[in-house]
């Protein structure tokens, strides 16, 4: 009980951030795959739901950085390209949510839109990837891998 208190929080933390490392996190920290995908994914429309409503002041803190100007790049050509739906699709995978989320606000997405999409997306790829991690996971426990690996004995 006590490491669901402590895996759980911090799955979701993950997934505010990054939903390719949140799920195998909650996974290695003992959470079942659909747990740990659940958290994640829920961590991530947190992440997303935070930043479009803290949108226009966090973007220009982070524009005055300078930060993330590579993927910054990389969701305005797909902004170009696909449109809302299209960065909504691909912010899980390859920019990152909160980044494109941001982006996307400053390339003029309707908020309400954006969230929905993005939150569509999320959905979508946290099962995707949970399926994937748990696959993984189940070859690793098949060929006894994680007996010599630590924290991944945990699991299962």
């Amino acid at each position: 009980m006590m490491r669901l208190l402590l895996a759980l929080p911090l799955t979701v933390a993950c997934g505010a951030f990054d939903l390719w490392a949140a799920i195998p996190v909650g996974l290695v920290l003992g959470l079942s795959p659909v747990l740990s995908g659940a958290a994640a994914t829920a961590g991530g429309l947190l992440g997303a739901t935070i930043v479009t409503v803290a949108g226009e002041r966090l973007q220009r803190w982070l524009y005055s950085r300078g930060w993330f100007s590579k993927r910054r790049e990389r969701v305005e050509r797909l902004w170009n390209r696909y449109g809302l739906i299209g960065v909504a699709f691909q912010s899980p995978v390859l920019a990152g949510t909160l980044l494109s989320t941001l982006v996307a606000l400053g390339l003029g997405a309707p908020a309400s839109k954006l969230l929905f999409w993005i939150s569509v997306s999320l959905v979508f790829w946290g099962t995707v990837l949970t399926g994937a991690a748990a696959l993984g996971f189940s070859i690793f426990e098949r060929w006894g891998v994680s007996e010599n690996i630590p924290l991944l004995g945990w699991w299962g």
